[in-house]
């Protein structure tokens, strides 16, 4: 209804609905690469242009309207689909925000694990001295991703005792509180690497701008190992205590990202087995 604002002075005699899906693949031969980053990069930008490899029309298309579209996209019979329905469904998703209680499940907020619990209002969990005395496995979402790693990182990273934190990155929200506090650790002269997987597929970009801004916050950036791809989440972190070296570490199933660990399933693991900081730090 609104196609003559878009083309004002134009007689429009037919319309029709297509989607055009790319090859978004990033091919890097990393070991001819100087820098990893800058090829990255340019691979991205190339990502845009990459080769159809699907084109989606509505059902009613004519064929001429759909040969324009075979002979400029360069596309096969075989990559084509008619469709009945409407091309994208991401427009549905604001159904799921109507007001219409009746038709929504009961909330389910995370809780605290018990573990990590404060006694009271008024009081504030020692994460260090709770693992220190066992393990906590972790459920998340049924149990918040933010009042336990999340908190617990940002304790490491304001706790005096604390003289390093390792930790690996694979997916993590634009406004990540992780991110945030390992710059304050490194400002506060701990020492902080990151392991930034920016091969991450999809969150490439975003990734490179979390290295850069880690870098230059003084934070050790590792952009991964050559040949693959880091997808372990790990957190590392070493503390003083008394004159000896006490090693506090996080192994978890889902990325460092408080948004998605609301929604995803997944298990984390804090403890302070020494074994398992030897093997973290191998």
């Amino acid at each position: 209804s609104h196609l003559g604002d878009l083309f004002p002075g134009m007689e429009i005699l037919e319309h029709h609905v297509f989607r055009v899906t790319r090859n978004e693949d990033v091919v890097i031969e990393e070991d001819e690469s100087e820098n990893l980053i800058q090829a990255l990069e340019r691979e991205l930008l190339r990502r845009r242009f990459g080769p159809p490899i699907r084109l989606e029309v509505s059902a009613d298309m004519d064929q001429v309207t759909l040969g324009l579209l075979v002979r400029e996209l360069d596309i096969t019979d075989q990559e084509i689909y008619r469709l009945p329905a409407p091309l994208d469904l991401g427009g549905l998703f604001s159904l799921a925000g109507a007001d219409r209680p009746d038709l929504h499940y009961p909330k389910r907020l995370p809780t605290t694990a018990a573990a990590l619990a404060p006694s009271d209002s008024n009081s504030k969990v020692d994460f260090f001295e709770v693992i220190a005395r066992g393990d906590v496995l972790l459920h998340h979402p049924y149990e918040s991703f933010a009042t336990s790693v999340q908190a617990f990182l940002e304790q490491a990273a304001s706790d005096p005792h604390v003289l390093a934190i390792k930790q690996t990155l694979y997916r993590t929200s634009g406004d990540s509180p992780i991110v945030e506090a390992l710059i304050r650790a490194a400002e506060a002269g701990k020492q902080v690497l990151a392991l930034v997987e920016v091969k991450a597929r999809f969150d490439e970009q975003a990734n490179i701008t979390w290295a850069r801004k880690l870098e230059k916050a003084g934070v050790h950036v590792v952009y991964g190992l050559v040949g693959l791809k880091t997808h372990c989440k790990l957190a590392h972190v070493i503390r003083e205590e008394n004159g000896s070296l006490v090693s506090y570490s996080h192994i978890g199933t889902g990325n460092y990202n408080p948004k998605t660990s609301r929604i995803y399933e997944d298990f984390g693991l804090l403890t302070a087995d020494p074994q398992v900081g030897r093997d973290l730090t191998r």
